[in-house]
């Protein structure tokens, strides 16, 4: 005999509610599945992230307007590119990483079609083509200009990823790829940027070489003892040389500061990323010197080895020892005028120096004010500093005599050669996490001295677009301290107040 309760008119109802809710849980579930197998197959994909992040953007959009429209009032000739999928387009289609690059590629041919067109080929199938093409086994997208001029992109190039041996991307690159290619290659010719290779130049990852290439130069290493600097060479860098440069001093015939002297007096363009870690280099800092800039630097007493000042500032710091800092962006003279589009937008980012070194005015140049200094010809001007409450330090002590502000980047301008000189103190800089961080402005800095020292169609401002994720990178040692104490403080102090609140109406009720 079967219980009352189990009988009643209640549990029934409650039973029946029970499998209704199971039955639709159910058939959502089965729905859900449906549509996702659909939506994977038939590509039904709708950017639903704030501001359409992962869509061609209006910047890219007013960028680019601006490019094509300079280089057809140029050449006289609509500007002509095709993007072309090496593979079978439904690879790109169906859900993988690849169905970004290809969506942003459509976006940006139904904005111009009369400038960019997209085809695909199975390379596999029409190896004669790929051949021709310069398709290999690592590359799968190539966009090809009118007059035969080509890039060859692997689909990981079009990604960020968090650190060099990683696979799984963390964000998306693609919108910036496309445009900043297409602007260098529209603009004809592209200029040659030449890197220093014989001082023990030592790169922890190839984000500068592929900033600089990206930004529309042809990149060629050169050994300078050896070879002279091709006279196309519009811009040398050298990143972090542990030797010095050879002079001619009796036993050597060769001088390498005499080439890049030369070089620079015809009107060429420099860019030398040190760090506190460099070595000292006579030579080559006499050269630097001569362009306004001296590396703050204390000797051991009983050694005679020498440190590099480091700066130091926790209050603004992505590290505990406070030595990863933001620099502030100066906001007048020629420093500001070269960062002015990016301290002029709706969002200025922050740029990360790490492991700085000081650098100091050079003798016989004379302060114009606290970011200006002049010699003759030659106006040296910073282009970021710390802040004022950071210091100076070598061997774990901190330095005195260092007046603010303490600068991480010049330019030097010599008004009758128009040459340029950059100086950089970090060489974390012109790392990949901060080239290619969705966050820092790194690399826009980088564009903006390049756009100053004259290169053409440069599009500052293209964001890394990030995908999901749950770590913050951009907070500071002392805001984590304070959100710490803030978190931890405040639900005591709150329940400490109720507490005290209900304990004393108890007692007077």
């Amino acid at each position: 005999m079967k219980h009352p309760m189990i009988r009643s008119r209640r549990m029934r109802y409650g039973g029946m509610t029970v499998y209704l809710t199971v039955a639709l849980i159910t058939a959502l579930v089965l729905l859900n599945a449906i549509f996702s197998a659909l939506a994977n197959y038939k590509s039904w994909y709708v950017d639903m992230t704030a501001e359409r992040l992962y869509s061609v953007s209006d910047l890219c959009y007013e960028l680019l307007d601006d490019a094509i429209q300079e280089a057809e009032s140029e050449n006289g000739k609509s500007v002509k590119a095709e993007i072309i999928f090496c593979e079978d387009y439904r690879k790109y289609e169906k859900g993988s990483v690849g169905h970004y690059i290809y969506t942003t590629a459509h976006e940006l041919e139904q904005a111009y079609p009369d400038n960019i067109s997209v085809s695909w080929f199975d390379c596999w199938v029409e190896k004669s083509r790929a051949v021709e093409l310069g398709v290999t086994a690592s590359t799968n997208v190539v966009l090809l200009m009118e007059d035969g001029q080509k890039r060859v992109f692997g689909q990981k190039e079009f990604f960020t990823f968090g650190s060099e041996s990683t696979t799984a991307p963390i964000g998306y690159d693609g919108e910036r790829m496309f445009a900043t290619t297409l602007a260098s290659m529209i603009g004809g010719d592209r200029p040659l940027a030449v890197l220093t290779a014989n001082h023990e130049e030592l790169y922890y990852d190839n984000s500068l070489l592929l900033s600089l290439r990206d930004a529309g130069y042809n990149i060629q290493m050169l050994d300078l003892y050896y070879e002279n600097i091709p006279e196309e060479c519009e811009l040398l860098v050298c990143y972090n040389p542990n030797n010095d440069f050879i002079v001619s001093d009796g036993i050597s015939e060769v001088d390498e500061i005499d080439k890049v002297t030369a070089f620079l007096e015809k009107g060429g363009d420099m860019m030398v990323f040190l760090s506190a870690s460099s070595p000292e280099l006579p030579a080559f800092e006499a050269l630097l010197a001569d362009w306004g800039v001296r590396i703050g630097r204390t000797y051991d007493k009983e050694t005679g080895h020498p440190f590099n000042a480091m700066v130091k500032d926790t209050s603004v710091s992505l590290t505990a020892d406070g030595f990863t800092i933001y620099g502030e962006y100066v906001t007048e003279g020629n420093g500001a005028a070269i960062t002015s589009i990016l301290q002029e937008g709706d969002y200025t980012p922050r740029v990360v120096f790490s492991d700085a070194t000081v650098l100091l005015p050079a003798d016989g140049y004379t302060a114009k004010d606290g970011v200006t200094y002049q010699s003759g010809d030659r106006i040296r001007s910073d282009v970021f500093v710390a802040s004022s409450r950071a210091t100076a330090w070598s061997s774990g002590t901190e330095l005195e005599g260092y007046d603010d502000p303490l600068a991480l980047m010049s330019v030097t301008t010599d008004a009758s050669s128009g040459s340029r000189v950059m100086v950089c103190s970090s060489i974390d800089f012109a790392r990949e996490a901060y080239l290619k961080s969705p966050v820092f402005g790194n690399n826009d800095v980088l564009l903006s001295v390049e756009k100053d020292m004259g290169l053409d169609n440069v599009l500052i401002g293209l964001r890394h677009k990030p995908f999901a994720t749950d770590t913050i990178s951009s907070i500071t040692t002392a805001q984590m301290l304070r959100w710490t104490l803030g978190l931890t403080l405040t639900p005591a102090i709150l329940i400490l107040a109720v507490a005290t609140f209900v304990l004393v109406r108890r007692k007077y009720s």
